[in-house]
């Protein structure tokens, strides 16, 4: 399969994609239907924690390739240790007489097979090594197994005192080439070793360490042709060559590492950005710069090398391809903003360095050096640098805890990880050990009758959940929506003869099964009861009403803008809409105008919104639109709604008409080259304009004026019949009637009007006045519509 993206979506609790098994999790926990029982996939994988690590030797990425077979629920140890044996053997030509393997202390049967089954090895060639080598599990708890891993023994190294050696030290005798994970166990919390119902198996191996040692460069992998000729472009710019000088082959790696790095991230989406994950990369970009700096690079020089990944690796990543200005773009404009913050850096620690000295004190405090190190990008050597030559030092302890503590809050994210993946095991078990299943009726129904097939407290089932109780609840039979595609979950009431219980969310937690948690608020739940089963209409309505908007949005936006917007991200749920996608700038107050207008005017088309199953290829030849980085089916929905034809499974609208009117309340950049649209519908866009109206209330009420037409977005005047005062003399014009109904839509009109465009049936009237500042006013004949009116007064035309 090709490689997932480095976010994913099924895992949003961590920021990348950081192990080649980790886009499989919810094919093992029988969340999704895989596409096969055995899998093979080169996945792209990035490690923000090595970040720090680059550069200091020759094998440290944060980007990197796994090569990986999986098998899920299908072939077991002695197969894959087969496979593998034959691939580094036969294909990649490694000597089997150099060749060890490690295996668990407890895992007889891995041994076994090595030795006795296969024949591969001789007893003394497979070490038992205990957990801390040889046991998998990405958390305290959760999926884990014994493994097994090859390596290369390349003999005594020199100047290493003999010794009883085995591939768990560190004296560089052993170099791991091939790992084959066990998945076979559900570790609790008290360290039980659960036997899963479905074993799996996960081996694979880093392209970058295959390369290394096939290229005849062990340790080294800028040596290998898959860094080559990013080394070479950098040799080219700065006029060093790698190998000739440590500390700049330091700052070559760095550079190199980071630009590859850097060009994937962005061509999976990713800005830079202050927060979470474009904070990573604005890291990297910036880490790059400095040492480009160092290397005597010009701004500039690591969008070419942006360009240069593209230009090497788009053939394997066609992501690459189609971003390739996006790439170059968001680079360049980070090194330009770069160059702006080192100026400010210097200045902070020259002001550091002034208070040190006034102060007596003969250190940069550990506050200062992590600020510059984490805002501005200056390694902790740079100011170390800075400040030795100042008579200072710096507090490099207080540092390290620091940055200590930020990576302790990066880590501690992995428990949410292990949570999703307990709660899909446990019920991916259900469902195939008892059949548990849903039926979602909440396309066609808010209120359904069905039976309590699954009541679970604390992890574990139970016959009934009590008043007070916190409850995980599965229906044979739910109109409850499970959170996906950026739609938030349902929530409302689950009632039986006995008790009721209010829901707070809900989830699929295994394919089919639905999951809505809830709390037990009268009485009790009894499993097999009948219930009756309602979602909080309003709430749903008002989602639907925004999901649709959504829908409308995005293909007015490429419309308008052009096919090169992609969303990047979205939120859909009853407070109002929020719409992530890509655009290398701010749009003009006339865009959003025009956004504005073609969304409200596809919403008074009132056109059908339809939504229908077919195979995948045929709605992608259908002109449906896919979701970069989203997974589909063989059979999909789509939902087509006016000019919007896209791949969803949400709730909508049944026609456009139903959304109300559209307001856009904020656009804005979350990153580079992203940008982000807020906006209400129907009740929320009502209040809106009430708001804006009772500020509008309060501003004049304040400045002691009444309330004027205005030149662009103020609203009708509120008598029958109104006089305009001439803006430069202050005397009254001509005085014009309009409807009395107009009163009724001032908030409406203070909202959505906008300078400069005119609805029809509105009827232009030139109001005399004895100077030359003659106002022209727009005021309606009829009687004015409940959706929107438009008002402009221009001085002097």
């Amino acid at each position: 399969m090709p490689s997932w993206p480095l976010i994913l979506k099924d895992d949003p609790s961590v920021l990348f994609t950081s192990a080649g098994m980790q886009p499989l999790v919810p094919y093992f926990l029988g969340k999704k239907q895989p596409p096969a029982k055995r899998i093979v996939a080169v996945q792209k994988v990035f490690r923000a924690t090595d970040i720090d690590e680059v550069g200091k030797d020759g094998y440290h990425q944060t980007f990197f390739e796994m090569l990986g077979n999986f098998s899920i629920g299908d072939y077991g140890k002695k197969e894959a240790i087969e496979w593998g044996w034959e691939l580094l053997t036969k294909v990649f030509g490694f000597d089997g007489a150099k060749l060890v393997a490690t295996v668990h202390t407890s895992d007889d049967e891995a041994f076994d097979i090595w030795t006795k089954t296969l024949r591969y090895l001789p007893p003394e060639k497979v070490f038992r090594l205990g957990d801390e080598a040889n046991f998998w599990a990405p958390g305290a708890t959760g999926l884990s197994g014994p493994d097994s891993e090859v390596f290369i023994d390349n003999g005594p190294q020199p100047g290493v005192p003999e010794h009883d050696c085995n591939p768990g030290e560190n004296c560089g005798r052993y170099l791991e080439i091939w790992n084959f994970v066990f998945q076979q166990y559900d570790r609790k919390a008290d360290g039980t070793l659960v036997p899963l119902p479905r074993r799996n198996i996960d081996t694979g191996a880093g392209l970058e360490r295959i390369a290394q040692v096939l290229q005849g460069v062990p340790g080294d992998t800028y040596r290998t042709d898959l860094f080559q000729p990013l080394v070479k472009k950098i040799e080219s710019l700065s006029g060093k060559k790698y190998g000739e000088n440590p500390a700049t082959d330091v700052s070559i790696r760095i550079v190199a590492e980071h630009s590859r790095a850097a060009a994937f991230l962005i061509a999976d989406g990713i800005s830079p950005s202050n927060e979470f994950r474009g904070y990573v990369l604005r890291r990297l970009i910036r880490r790059a710069a400095m040492h480009g700096r160092r290397l005597g690079l010009k701004t500039g020089s690591l969008s070419q090398l942006g360009g240069e990944v593209v230009k090497t690796m788009q053939r394997h990543y066609h992501e690459l391809t189609s971003a390739r200005d996006r790439i170059t773009q968001v680079i360049l404009e980070e090194e330009e903003k770069f160059e702006r913050t080192l100026a400010q850096g210097l200045t902070m620690i020259n002001e550091a360095i002034a208070r040190a000295t006034a102060q007596g004190q003969r250190w940069i405090d550990a506050d200062t050096a992590f600020r510059l190190s984490d805002t501005y990008g200056f390694p902790l050597e740079m100011t170390k640098e800075i400040a030795t030559s100042a008579g200072l030092s710096v507090d490099e302890r207080g540092f390290r805890e620091l940055l200590e503590g930020q990576r302790s809050r990066s880590r501690a994210t992995a428990k949410f990880t292990q949570d999703a993946m307990r709660f899909g095991q446990f019920y991916a078990g259900l469902r195939e050990n008892e059949k548990l299943r849903s039926e979602f009726t909440g396309y066609d129904e808010l209120q359904t009758d069905g039976t309590i097939a699954s009541l679970v407290v604390g992890g574990s089932r139970v016959e009934a959940a009590h008043e007070g109780t916190d409850v995980e609840i599965v229906l044979d039979r739910t109109p409850f929506y499970p959170e996906g595609g950026g739609q938030v979950g349902d929530r409302g009431t689950i009632t039986t003869d006995e008790g009721r219980a209010m829901v707070a969310d809900t989830q699929t937690a295994a394919p089919g099964v639905i999951v809505m948690s809830a709390k037990v608020v009268d009485g009790v739940l009894r499993l097999r009861s009948r219930a009756h089963a309602a979602v909080d209409e309003e709430a749903r309505r008002d989602t639907m009403r925004n999901h649709t908007a959504t829908h409308l949005l995005h293909a007015t936006l490429r419309n308008l803008l052009g096919e090169d917007v992609h969303q990047a991200g979205s939120l859909v749920h009853a407070p109002n809409l929020r719409f992530d996608f890509t655009f290398g700038r701010a749009l003009t107050p006339d865009e959003l105008r025009r956004v504005e207008d073609e969304v409200n005017r596809a919403i008074l088309a009132n056109a059908d919104v339809h939504a229908r199953e077919m195979p995948l290829q045929e709605a992608l030849a259908s002109g449906a639109m896919a979701l970069f980085g989203e997974t589909y089916g063989d059979v999909v929905r789509v939902v087509e709604a006016g000019p919007s034809r896209e791949l969803c499974g949400g709730t909508h609208c049944h026609c456009t008409g139903d959304i109300g009117l559209f307001l856009i309340t904020k656009e804005e950049s979350i990153g580079a080259g992203v940008r982000r649209i807020e906006a209400v519908t129907g009740v929320g866009a009502l209040r809106e304009v009430r708001e804006i109206r009772d500020r509008s209330a309060r501003a004049a009420a304040a400045l002691r004026v009444s309330r004027q037409p205005s030149t662009g977005v103020s609203g009708l005047p509120r008598s029958s019949s109104a006089s305009r005062l001439c803006p430069k003399h202050d005397a009254p014009t001509a005085s014009y009637d309009r409807p009395a109904t107009a009163s009724s839509i001032v908030s409406r009109t203070s909202a959505t009007t906008r300078a400069g465009s005119f609805s029809p049936g509105y009827s232009r009237r030139a109001v005399p006045c004895s100077c030359s500042s003659a106002v022209k006013i727009w005021a309606r004949t009829d009687d004015v519509p409940t959706s929107t009116a438009r008002i402009l007064g221009t001085p002097g035309r």
